[in-house]
């Protein structure tokens, strides 16, 4: 009974937000126009997606390296430019006609790899050595949005949809960049401040998932005719 009405608070709010705390297709359609004339370039100039997406863990892996030194606003810039590559990629292999299963899942695993690499350097760095709350606040914080995003794939490997939550991969990244920033104009306080508030979003959304999931998947079977 406990699990149920759970179950069901948790799918009450996937349903009043279905697209994030902002609204994400919006964003995502205002963002693919601004970034039209960077696709253009990109393509112009001969890279490719696979090409793009692996300059794009570059970078993040570069601000990863200024964030572990305490250099958090430098960090943030190249944090931001590989984003940027990361929004354009798939826009890109579109526009090439290259769009494949494999390009998908190599950017799934380039941006899982990048939040490791992000929230590594939190944790080994100039800001965990500052806190020590790190270490139990990036694991909870990692693990969620490792789980955000696998009960999307998973579900969606069932042939079930599932984007709902309020902190979708932007919310995740826009907050996050927001703290790097205030910890290099104020002070890392700013960062345990935003892992508090993303480990305690990416469950929320993991559990939002989950119940939708439940939902929407009882009574299918697994079984194949």
């Amino acid at each position: 009974m406990t699990m149920t009405f759970a179950v069901s608070i948790l799918h009450y709010f996937a349903e009043r937000i279905p697209g994030g705390l902002f609204n994400l297709e919006n964003i995502r359609n205002a963002g693919r126009k601004l970034l039209f004339p960077l696709v253009r370039l990109l393509a112009a100039i001969g890279m490719g997606p696979f090409s793009v997406t692996t300059l794009g863990l570059l970078m993040t892996a570069v601000a990863a390296w200024f964030i572990w030194d305490g250099k958090f606003i430098v960090g943030v810039v190249f944090f931001i430019i590989g984003s940027i590559l990361d929004a354009v990629d798939g826009e890109l292999a579109r526009r090439k006609n290259a769009a494949s299963v494999a390009g998908a899942v190599f950017d799934s695993c380039c941006d899982r790899i990048g939040e490791v690499l992000i929230f590594g350097a939190l944790l080994a760095g100039k800001a965990g050595e500052a806190h020590h709350v790190m270490v139990y606040l990036v694991p909870a914080t990692l693990g969620g949005s490792f789980m955000v995003s696998y009960i999307r794939a998973r579900a969606e490997g069932l042939d079930l949809s599932c984007s709902v939550g309020i902190f979708t991969r932007t919310e995740r990244l826009v907050l996050l960049m927001a703290g790097l920033v205030a910890a290099g104009l104020w002070d890392t306080q700013a960062l345990v401040i935003t892992l508090i508030v993303l480990a305690v979003g990416t469950w929320f959304t993991a559990g939002q998932r989950f119940a939708k999931v439940i939902k929407d998947g009882r009574g299918i079977s697994l079984d194949k005719e």
